[in-house]
């Protein structure tokens, strides 16, 4: 019967078992690309006659080559056992015929081997021959197959069919593809959305905007949510803090922040606490922030604070200070804690500095640049002004940009589930994952908390293993940070930290402009603060650039300033003339809050009662204990934050030298007192009875944020 065929090119046939693409027609002959990716030229009467010969008019589905560009021995690991079990059953097939032996090797013949008919002596077209018999294939395929295994391998006699690799995009229009991926990034930073409506309605708005209404149609509901979850990595539905933190992460590959020795780089960042804390003076609870110092080379946390809602650019100043001071031993912690647990040169370290008798294991080190986050309080006048002091580099981060401080981003994670989730009143560290009633939970306070986190530090994560930490010389043994402390001061040394007995007061940040001693005192804030010391600096001008005086205080702790007297290098307070005597420390939001309600009243801060008007206001805000359940949930935080800052600047304020306060200036020849003094036992006979109170030299006590002399 006569049967005409019409071939072209790019036209697809089937020849010896194998899709096969016309590439090509010179004359009577063609040339054919197997779908294997082989290339061969045939005379068109050959094929045409070939009983293998199959005309196809519908092109296979595509998959060919698909595995072009890859790596062959990648795909062929990654391949169904199967695949690959038949493959190397088929390699065994042609070692046969080659070789006369399954495994291609004399010496690893398996009983029987070799076959009659595959006998080395033979020569290799009747064994071929053989072979195609026993596959039940032409000994022309045979030959192919000889040819590919032996130019790609393996690879060559993987099926194909069962090999494809799967394009699911195939039938999607790159168009809407381009348009999802367009519309997604418009929205990195929008609320959540769902993607089968407002995103799918946005997605066609963008299409018609560009190519016509109608002109490309979206796929199917179904087929477009598939799509969707292939071409991005969160779905328009995700939480919106997901997606902004994918969104953030830069677009080329991550460097890594190397540090080799202690203090090198230090990170500082601020993070809400996952966990309320708890006032039993208000009966309620607040928020808490954790600021943390943590040191790269030994993945140490040097120091941490935890404050009220809301961290000041004072607390950053003063966590250096933090940094370089020895965390102090508790009674009741155990002596495996101490320092000298380190595994350092405990007793060389305690000749340079005596504080360490009574520290904890925790390193204390000297920090050479700082890398910290992009917030208002890590760029104050108090921070610059201390790495100044200490010659400490600083380096901020780059905005919503996570990435270059990764270390500490990833120290708060670990703080959220080996401290936080563990503590009463875990609140999560999102609302989905926030319980009912996470206040009623709450049991610890503020100080409570951070005794618990201190012990946590220096218990806890200083002694576990960290994955970010090896022992030199054995990569896949982990260390702690205390070992990696003692290792690396092996190598860099123990650098001694500075310690100033007036440390506390030279990190306050300093009035504007400086002020000017009046006959009444100084003016900040429109407050008025005096003392005796101030009496002989009266109208006088100051040896300082602008002629004025550079008056400090703590924005924690508004009832008291502080002026350096430069006559005998000491530092006196100033307290606030109009204070109450129950007025408890205020904070500098507290003072904006009791302006605000002096000026609704008229109150004019030039007038010369706008003073009173101001300790009323304090009066008025802080003097409600009376009735506390009448008070706003405002009153209650602003109580609550005033009383902690005050505790914190109070223990700030210990740890150097105390400033003379204005009691304790005693005029030279005052009067002694009229009364006599009390004493505990009879007094003994003798010249005792001459003794003079005022001669007494009080007793020394012991602190260990204080350095001894000596």
């Amino acid at each position: 019967m006569d049967q005409r065929h019409r071939i072209a090119a790019t036209d697809w046939i089937e020849f010896e078992e194998e899709q096969h693409q016309v590439t090509g027609i010179t004359g009577a002959l063609i040339r054919l690309r197997s779908a294997s990716g082989h290339h061969q030229t045939i005379m068109l009467s050959v094929l045409l006659t070939d009983p293998s010969f199959r005309a196809r008019t519908v092109p296979p589905p595509e998959a060919a080559d698909t595995a072009a560009g890859l790596d062959p021995g990648g795909v062929l690991a990654l391949l169904p056992k199967e695949v690959r079990d038949n493959a190397l059953k088929l390699e065994g097939h042609l070692k046969e015929a080659t070789t006369g032996y399954l495994s291609g090797d004399s010496l690893a013949a398996q009983p029987g081997e070799p076959r009659p008919e595959y006998r080395p002596d033979l020569p290799l077209s009747t064994r071929v021959e053989f072979k195609a018999a026993e596959l039940g294939l032409t000994p022309r395929r045979i030959w192919q197959l000889l040819d590919e295994w032996e130019e790609n391998g393996l690879w060559a006699l993987v099926d194909r069919r069962k090999a494809r690799l799967k394009n699911p995009l195939r039938n999607i229009d790159d168009r809407v593809i381009a348009a999802i991926r367009e519309q997604a990034a418009a929205e990195r930073f929008d609320s959540s959305s769902s993607v089968s409506t407002r995103f799918r309605r946005r997605t066609q708005n963008r299409l018609d905007a560009d190519y016509g209404p109608g002109t490309v149609p979206l796929p199917k509901e179904d087929t477009f949510r598939r799509v969707v979850k292939i071409l991005l990595h969160r779905s328009p539905s995700d939480p919106a803090y997901q997606r902004i933190s994918d969104a953030n992460q830069p677009d080329r590959t991550f460097g890594n922040v190397i540090a080799h020795r202690p203090g090198q780089v230090v990170m500082l960042d601020t993070t809400p606490l996952d966990v309320f804390a708890y006032d039993p003076v208000m009966d309620d609870t607040y928020n808490v922030e954790l600021t943390i110092a943590l040191d790269i080379a030994t993945r140490s946390i040097l120091a941490w604070r935890l404050t009220p809602l809301g961290t000041k650019a004072i607390d950053i100043g003063l966590l250096l200070a933090d940094v370089m001071t020895p965390e102090p031993m508790r009674p009741a912690w155990a002596a495996a804690l101490r320092y000298q647990m380190l595994r350092v040169p405990y007793q060389r370290h305690l000749s340079l500095d005596e504080r360490l008798a009574e520290a904890a294991a925790r390193p204390v080190i000297y920090p050479e640049a700082l890398l910290y986050d992009h917030g208002k309080p890590y760029k104050s006048d108090v921070v610059q002004r201390a790495c100044r002091k200490w010659k400490i580099d600083m380096q901020d981060a780059r905005k919503l940009q996570p990435t270059d401080k990764p270390h500490v981003e990833r120290l708060f994670g670990t703080i959220r589930e080996q401290f936080s989730m563990h503590v009463a009143g875990y609140k999560g560290f999102n609302v989905a994952h926030r319980g009912k009633n996470p206040e009623q939970q709450a049991r610890w306070t503020l100080d409570e908390i951070a005794e618990f986190f201190a012990e946590y530090v220096v218990a806890v994560y200083q002694n576990k293993h960290h994955t970010g930490l090896n022992l030199h010389g054995f990569p896949d043994l982990n260390v702690s940070p205390n070992e990696a402390y003692a290792m690396a001061l092996g190598s860099a040394g123990f650098v001694d930290c500075p310690r100033d007995p007036a440390m506390y007061y030279e990190l306050l940040p300093i009035a504007d402009a400086g002020r000017t001693i009046n006959t009444y005192g100084v003016e900040l804030n429109y407050l008025v603060y005096n003392a005796p010391v101030l009496y002989g600096f009266r109208r006088a001008k100051s040896p300082y650039n602008g002629e004025r005086w550079p008056i400090r205080y703590d924005p924690r702790n508004l009832l008291h300033a502080y002026f350096h007297n430069p006559r005998d290098n000491e530092w006196y307070v100033l307290d606030w003339t109009k204070a109450l005597s129950d007025l408890q420390p205020f904070t500098d939001i507290t003072l904006r809050e009791a302006k605000r309600l002096v000026e609704l009243r008229g109150g004019d801060p030039k007038g010369k009662d706008y003073q009173e008007e101001i300790a009323r206001a304090l009066w008025d805000l802080q003097n409600r204990t009376d009735a506390p359940e009448t008070w706003t949930k405002a009153d209650r935080k602003r109580h609550t934050r005033d009383r902690h800052r005050a505790q914190a600047q109070a223990q700030d304020e210990a740890r150097s030298t105390l400033a003379i306060t204005a009691p304790s200036l005693v005029p030279t020849g005052s009067a002694k007192p009229a009364i006599a003094s009390l004493h505990a036992v009879p007094d003994p006979a003798g010249d005792d009875d001459d003794f003079d109170p005022f001669t007494v030299q009080p007793a020394e006590v012991w602190n260990s944020h204080i350095s001894q002399e000596g």
